[in-house]
């Protein structure tokens, strides 16, 4: 049996955007029972004092690539360490589940999600009961990722699926949402998502509205074609009534910098045409993910091992190169072309000889091999079996602030969690820094606001029964000093830990405590019937 306590003298914000108060909590079995002012401990209850400190729930990361790392690193020091008690995986249509065609998966998502656990899952829901019977440090919602869903019934190859294979696609998709699935993520720049059709897309929303669950998309483009790709995925809500969520909202590229407004004007005309649609951001500058990606698509038709094939074939090579240092003309972006090398800082080196360019410049690696940039990148794929990835300087603070203050957004850490090397700052910092430097006068989002939308709005979207101090509510809780709070992890030192998090409880038990993990395998995988629509 769990040991009660009573949280004592804390500023209480609660996650429902109340003004802040001083307030006590009780609680006993894993459950709040009582929020109330100058509370007298029982018998059998120990006392938490938080004079001076506020105590918040646990924050709900809802785009995360935990999915491998929930099996593999059982402290999850990157969340735990930032007060989340719950994360959202599946992002990206990226994941782990159903396992299908394994080498493809395993080989493309790696770089995002780390090394995968040993076993297969032949269904999403098979991938549910094994994290719903594992330990975990802190709690899962899972979304079905489109990548490998897809992929287990048309293979490797990037092409449009047949009728037949729609219907195995969905017919997959509906068990894993029967089985608890939040909803479905598509990763539309990724192959092999990027081949769907429209009516691929359609019929995977229908799914999703009919089980009144979520559709999450990492939309085709974000630079220039960022208002037509938001369309695209709009059209879906309008065509099947389903409720809609934007991963990452963001405009990249310097030519784009200024448009967001624009960006939320569009996504404000859909709400008043009454489509469901939230979005979420990070609050940094960068971005990261696969540096496959940073290839022409048809060179990764059958994902990485494809990439590697071209690229070792001289005369492919060249046309990959070729295109590389030119625009491209089709729906995705050239990231390389459009940012530069200078703004593309490469990590995941596993070659003894090149671990000295971990977290560098492109251009910087190029000028100390003595090589053109786009050859350099080439020769570093090879090299590295394409599993290196890639953070890009890519989007403006102002827009990200204007997307952040747009009353339906949340937050995301987009995190690449890997166990050594470096990492975006994202992956340990992304909520004390939406919190200590983004919430307060003057700022995109007042301090109850900012913790409302990380905590109870969060857990409500994707059909958690989480993410606010009130009586029946899991004791998934946080305790700061606001005086000492903040994040220090940066691009310099981006595993640096947030300072003023004094204890974090997952389901009534300390889970973080004294500046390290406790050891305490506390979380629970929810298994989701409905999500909660916007307000």
């Amino acid at each position: 049996m769990k040991s009660p306590f009573v949280i004592k003298r804390g500023t209480v914000i609660d996650g429902t955007g109340a003004p802040a108060a001083r307030l006590d909590v009780r609680v006993r079995d894993g459950v709040i029972v009582e929020v109330a002012p100058a509370l007298e401990p029982g018998a059998d209850e120990r006392v938490v004092e938080a004079d001076g400190r506020e105590v918040l729930p646990g924050f709900v990361d809802v785009h995360s690539h935990d999915d491998a790392a929930l099996l593999r690193e059982a402290a999850m020091d990157p969340k735990l360490s930032q007060g989340v008690t719950t994360t959202v995986i599946g992002n990206c249509g990226h994941g782990c589940a159903p396992t299908g065609d394994r080498a493809m998966i395993e080989e493309y998502s790696r770089p995002v999600l780390g090394d995968f656990p040993e076993q297969d899952f032949g269904s999403f829901g098979e991938f549910i009961s094994v994290l719903a019977d594992a330990p975990l440090a802190l709690n899962s919602v899972a979304l079905v990722p489109h990548g490998p869903l897809r992929a287990a019934v048309t293979g490797p190859q990037r092409r449009a699926a047949g009728g037949a294979e729609v219907d195995a696609i969905c017919g997959g998709l509906d068990e894993a949402l029967s089985a608890g699935a939040a909803g479905l993520s598509f990763g539309l720049m990724y192959s092999p998502g990027n081949a769907a059709d429209p009516d691929e897309l359609r019929r995977i929303a229908e799914t999703v509205a009919r089980r009144g669950k979520l559709l999450v998309a990492h939309v085709r483009n974000e630079a220039d074609r960022l208002e037509a790709s938001l369309q695209e995925f709009l059209d879906l809500g309008r065509a099947t009534g389903c409720a809609l969520h934007v991963s990452h909202l963001k405009v990249t590229g310097p030519g784009n910098f200024g448009t967001m407004p624009r960006v939320i004007d569009l996504l404000d005309r859909a709400r008043d045409e009454g489509l469901d649609v939230t979005a979420d951001v990070y609050p940094y500058s960068a971005g990261s993910t696969t540096a496959v990606t940073l290839f022409p698509s048809w060179s990764a038709d059958r994902g990485a091992a494809s990439l590697l094939e071209a690229l070792s074939d001289p005369e492919t090579r060249r046309r990959v190169l070729r295109e590389l240092r030119a625009p491209w003309d089709g729906p995705l972006e050239n990231y390389f072309a459009s940012l530069g090398p200078e703004k593309l800082l490469l990590a995941g080196f596993v070659r003894e000889e090149n671990l000295p360019f971990e977290g560098r410049p492109l251009s910087e690696i190029a000028a100390r091999r003595g090589a053109d940039p786009a050859d350099c990148l080439a020769d570093l794929m090879l090299e590295e079996a394409a599993g290196l990835t890639v953070v890009l300087f890519q989007t403006d603070i102002a827009g990200m602030e204007t997307a952040l203050a747009w009353p339906h957004t949340l937050v995301g850490s987009d995190g690449l969690p890997r166990e050594r090397g470096y990492v975006h700052p994202r992956l340990f910092g992304t909520f004390p820094r939406v919190l200590a430097r983004y919430a307060g006068p003057g700022r995109p989002l007042g301090r109850e606001e900012a913790v409302r939308r990380m905590t109870g709005a969060s857990a409500r979207r994707f059909g958690v029964e989480a993410g606010v101090v009130a009586e029946g509510m899991p004791a998934d809780l946080q305790i700061i000093d606001p005086g000492c709070y903040g994040d220090t992890a940066d691009f310099a030192d981006p595993r640096s830990l947030t300072t003023g998090v004094e204890r974090v409880f997952v389901a009534g038990e300390a889970a973080w405590e004294g500046g390290r993990p406790t050891g305490v395998a506390a979380g629970t995988q929810h298994r989701v019937s409905r999500i909660g629509a916007s307000r």
